[in-house]
């Protein structure tokens, strides 16, 4: 089983110059009257690890696809994709299929999605076995299962177990576990890590840093994170609007980049800072706050089990509280109790007011001072209303008329065009859909906003101007924010105070410079040792 420690990270050992493995010579093509790529050139060499970097839409995933060929109707203009030697764009659907999860394996970006509910993970792992080694005998698939596993350091007894009964960074263990079971000589990552908090990342990428070292398995990994990168690759390739724009060693590049997108992708890193200071003023009391699920038994009463246990906190008008936590920690779960979206106990005072007791109906009209911006703007958007409507809702709710003035001037404040009123939310980029759950949530002018992981969803150099969007926001309307994520660098730039969640529980919590520069509790200390 490796061996994940935090302390143990490897050094980048330079890959002998030997002929490319995957090499993409001047590839063009996309589909008809849409998306394409144009004049991409590529290498990865056996054991080596590249990186394919750029903003959302740059074409990254788009690349990966080709090479497993998974788009069936493609304009191919110019170029090809060789494999050890073979045109892999030239070989029919039937010989794509041999290499296909046998020399070259795929992990996708959420690997709730890409592994099928109703089937337990064990099954699922030793499907690709089965299809490339059909002659193995139950024995043997079952030794082979138990070996994998050991390798992506889990326990033989979850392979009985369905994904939902995972947490996310075991499930992603799962994905590479599928991926590495025939032993591949390339392993393309699609964004891995993405979905995760920062000690679960830094485990799958030391565990990727391991298995590649170790079977000399060639990594391709596609990422906007530069600082998951930097310490990863060997070489990087930086992708804009479908073209590589600037490529070399990973050092090279950080250091001296050459091309200003690259320039402007580094520059994203550095986080704007919060500039005012909170007012005496209070917004948000909580005290002895709790939420508990019932867990149902089988011809028994239910039990209540405690997901956020005795939480107490202030936060001001015009002060930024993160919470932070590994996932699983209760940090939305706390969210959505303060938003009295799910019960709750214990006591919660809003703008000097005790609502705790209060019946739905009765907190209805409360409900505009205190807004919330979900993490994933695509699935919180309706997507059959156009972005004047999403807005007007909020609006209605506030018993305010349908003014296109009005939601222009909203429009306005998050820096968004007046044009885009009539669009709806696909039309939109994930920086703008993000935009306008924003604008949804200032429309009644709220006293505070729930930020429920609001850029964890969005590539640094949109991370970076949703991030002064919403500074900007509270200095101009002196709005108090509760600030959920698992970026904790994020959480270093916007925030006043920090409060830090341990299975439900505040284990930490005080001013932001002084827990990040010298953390108390051992799970403070591990949380901010995973940064990249």
């Amino acid at each position: 089983m490796f061996l994940l420690a935090r302390e143990c990270v490897m050094p980048l050992i330079p890959v002998p110059n030997k002929k490319p493995l995957l090499d993409i010579k001047s590839l063009s093509c996309g589909f008809e009257n849409g998306f394409m790529v144009q004049d991409i050139s590529l290498k990865v060499r056996a054991g080596e690890r590249v990186a394919l970097v750029g903003e959302s839409g740059s074409g990254k995933s788009f690349i990966a696809n080709m090479i497993l060929k998974l788009y069936p109707h493609i304009n191919l203009k110019n170029g090809n994709i060789a494999f050890e030697g073979r045109d892999l764009l030239a070989l029919s659907e039937r010989q794509i299929r041999k290499i296909r999860g046998k020399e070259i394996a795929y992990i996708a970006q959420e690997p709730l999605s890409s592994l099928n509910p109703l089937h337990k993970v064990g099954k699922q792992i030793l499907e690709s076995l089965i299809l490339h080694c059909p002659d193995l005998s139950k024995k043997q698939r079952l030794h082979k299962l138990d070996e994998v596993l050991s390798q992506v350091g889990l326990k033989s007894e979850l392979a009985d177990r369905y994904p939902y009964e995972l947490s996310g960074g075991q499930r992603q263990r799962v994905a590479i576990a599928m991926s590495i079971i025939n032993h591949p000589k390339l392993l393309i990552c699609d964004e891995p890590t993405t979905a995760l908090d920062a000690s679960i990342q830094k485990q799958i990428m030391e565990l990727l840093e391991n298995l590649s070292v170790q079977y000399q398995i060639a990594v391709l990994l596609i990422s906007h994170d530069l600082g998951v990168v930097r310490g990863f690759a060997h070489r990087v390739y930086v992708a804009k609007e479908g073209k590589i724009c600037e490529s070399g060693e990973v050092g090279s590049v950080f250091e001296k980049p050459k091309n200003p997108y690259t320039q402007l992708l580094l520059e994203a890193l550095k986080l704007p800072k919060k500039s005012i200071l909170p007012s005496e003023k209070k917004v948000l009391e909580v005290k002895h706050f709790g939420i508990a699920y019932a867990q149902k038994r089988f011809f028994f009463k239910k039990n209540a089990k405690m997901i956020v246990n005795d939480v107490n906190f202030i936060l001001q008008s015009g002060e930024t509280l993160g919470i932070v936590g590994e996932s699983g920690s209760g940090k939305s779960s706390l969210a959505m109790g303060i938003l009295r979206l799910i019960e709750s106990s214990g006591e919660e005072y809003l703008l000097g007011q005790a609502v705790s007791s209060l019946s739905n109906r009765e907190f209805r009209p409360f409900r505009r001072d205190i807004q919330v911006v979900f993490q994933d703007p695509y699935a919180s958007l309706n997507p059959r209303m156009r972005v004047r409507d999403i807005i007007f809702e909020a609006l209605r709710l506030g018993g305010l008329a349908n003014h296109s003035d009005l939601i222009g001037d909203i429009l306005d404040s998050v820096g968004l065009e007046r044009r885009l009123m009539g669009f709806y939310p696909y039309a939109l980029s994930g920086g703008q859909r993000q935009r306008v759950s924003i604008a949804r949530a200032i429309a009644l002018k709220p006293k505070i906003i729930v930020l429920d992981e609001p850029t964890s969803a969005l590539d640094k150099s949109m991370q970076k101007v949703v991030i002064e969007l919403l500074l900007d926001l509270q200095e101009k309307f002196g709005l108090a924010y509760l600030f959920i994520s698992h970026d904790l660098d994020v959480i270093e730039a916007v925030c006043d105070r920090v409060m830090v969640l341990q299975a439900g529980k505040v284990v930490e919590s005080g001013d932001v410079k002084d827990v990040f520069t010298n953390p108390k509790n051992p799970y403070t200390q591990a949380l901010l040792q995973a940064r990249f």
